[in-house]
């Protein structure tokens, strides 16, 4: 038989690692592994110019690839009105060409630089607010295009709208001024 000063050890030893045995069944753990940001790096951009064959080139009619931009439909109208009707902050983007009375090199982009307001829900929704150029007049092309979508992470968007190919935005002709209404 064991002695009791060896007893009292084992009993200890059994008592302390059933504890912790009981402790490491109850303890659940979870691994988060993101990304980061900056180790990411962007894919990069291709420009893919299409090609055909001359064999099958011949058969086929021309297409017209450098559409050149269409003059301003009204060149009085340089106000735009935009009407918020829905119930979201949104952000309107206009994506415009370049003056097409002023021809440029071949290799520049045709579009300006996009730019962008923003309203609040229901901002404008009644008679609509003008809209400024910070670079100048506002003068709206045909294929000029304007887009517009929620800021609350909602993923709704409206659009696009491309100038004289979309109902919207229309000409009034009574003020010569372009109404884009954007509506739930």
């Amino acid at each position: 038989m064991a002695s009791k000063s060896g007893i009292v050890p084992m009993v200890l030893a059994a008592v302390v690692g059933g504890s912790g045995a009981l402790l490491l069944t109850q303890l659940y753990f979870s691994i988060w592994i993101e990304p980061s940001i900056t180790a990411e790096k962007a894919p990069p951009v291709l420009e893919v110019k299409p090609t055909v064959p001359d064999a099958m080139a011949k058969d086929q009619p021309k297409v017209i690839a450098n559409k050149e931009p269409h003059l301003s439909i009204d060149p009085r109208s340089d106000v735009l009105r935009i009407s918020n009707q829905t119930q979201f902050p949104i952000r309107v983007v206009l994506r415009s060409h370049l003056n097409p009375n002023h021809p440029s090199p071949p290799d520049t982009p045709h579009f300006k630089e996009p730019v962008h307001w923003d309203f609040a829900p229901q901002e404008g929704s009644i008679g609509g607010l003008k809209v400024s150029l910070p670079s100048g007049p506002m003068q709206l092309y045909q294929g000029d295009v304007l887009m517009a979508f929620a800021l609350d992470g909602s993923q709704k968007y409206w659009g696009p709208y491309v100038v004289g190919d979309t109902p919207q935005p229309t000409l009034k002709q009574t003020d010569a001024e372009w109404h884009l209404v954007i509506s739930p």
